[in-house]
């Protein structure tokens, strides 16, 4: 009997320490790194000129991130880091690259900053944030060249684009397909076009995504002259994204004006990525949820369900025992989040904002 009771315990401790594990790691959905910073520049001889990159690095890094997780414009950034000192809120950096060729230096640098006192920061000075990370994201460049269609067939310069842009360009973590026979097989440029749900379907199982995005660029050329136009879709909603880039160009600057585009959709994305999750923490409910259960396999069942739903932005454990536990919650949807416990044969009591939630059967 004690040795059952022992092993109970062990296993109760064991779930908790995994939960502790699982509440820490969960941090790492917020970004604080930048990597691919390129600095380059004219030695000087009485210089610390790797110290000198650095600085130049760590200025060029912030005013990257703050462009990220703000939705404040480039002066208004550029105004703020006249203010601040950019070391300070350095954790650590690495140099990916260095060259020092004839008088002239340069290197490729990760910096990583102190998620807090960025925060801290902005908090003080009243600039709303959101540093989270989107979901990823499968990406299908789709084309128009002159009323040509084209996605997988070569040339697709808006797809190489793609393909050679920074893998840490934003906040969203861009998948782009590999454009092997079975992606052929599965969808082609009309379906895309159309944007064919249960083709989309099939590529996102493919590539392990729930979300799949559609930038459309049309392409058209008269006498020399070219002009772009962008729109941007949800694969799997058929939404159209509020994302419109319309740019004219001689034929001389086509790969520098898709790279053009593809920044400037990048930065479109992060802001739309931004204002989204700004607009739920303000129509957030806040609760102190007290959970009820008979033993950690129905604490865990429940857990899950709170974790895993998309109406919950906040969900942090306060105490732990093991029958009953505490938690602070922020809720999305109240109605809906509701109706998800419910249908998960929760039974929830409510006083104002204060919940006791217990499984029933």
């Amino acid at each position: 009997m004690k040795i059952k009771r022992k092993t109970a315990y062990l296993y109760f401790l064991i779930n908790i320490l995994f939960f502790n594990i699982l509440q820490t790691y969960s941090n790492d959905s917020l970004k604080s790194t930048v990597k691919g910073i390129f600095v380059e520049f004219e030695l000087k001889r009485n210089q610390d000129n790797r110290k000198y990159a650095l600085q130049k690095s760590y200025l060029i890094g912030l005013e990257r991130y703050l462009d990220w997780i703000t939705v404040s414009s480039q002066s208004e950034i550029r105004d703020l880091l006249k203010s601040i000192e950019p070391s300070n809120l350095v954790t650590s950096y690495s140099i990916e690259s260095e060259s020092f060729l004839a008088d002239k230096y340069s290197a490729l640098i990760t910096v990583n900053f102190d998620i807090y006192k960025i925060e801290n920061l902005l908090d003080k000075k009243n600039i709303k944030y959101y540093a989270g990370t989107g979901p990823r994201t499968l990406v299908l460049p789709l084309m128009s060249y002159n009323n040509q269609l084209v996605l997988w067939d070569d040339p697709n310069p808006w797809f190489q684009s793609w393909i050679e842009r920074p893998i840490d360009g934003n906040l969203t973590n861009f998948i782009i397909p590999e454009g092997d026979l079975e992606d052929l097989i599965i969808i082609n440029a009309e379906d895309t076009r159309n944007l064919n749900f249960k083709k989309i379907k099939k590529i996102s199982l493919k590539y392990g995504v729930k979300k799949v995005v559609v930038p459309f660029l049309k392409i058209d050329e008269v006498d020399g002259k070219i002009s772009y136009a962008l729109r941007c879709f949800d694969g799997i909603s058929k939404e159209p994204l509020n994302i419109d880039i319309v740019k004219q160009s001689e034929s001389k600057n086509f790969n520098i004006l898709l790279f053009d585009i593809l920044n400037s959709f990048a930065k479109l994305y992060d802001d739309y990525w931004v204002y989204d999750n700004l607009e739920k923490i303000d129509s957030q409910t806040l609760i102190e949820a007290s959970f009820t259960y008979e033993n950690f396999r129905d604490w865990t069942f429940i857990k899950n369900i709170i974790k895993n739903s998309d109406s919950v932005n906040y969900f942090n454990l306060i105490s732990l025992s093991t029958n009953e536990s505490f938690a602070i919650i922020k809720i999305i949807n109240e109605n809906k989040f509701l109706a998800e416990l419910e249908n998960n044969n929760l039974s929830i009591k409510r006083n104002n904002n204060f919940w006791n939630i217990k499984k029933y059967f």
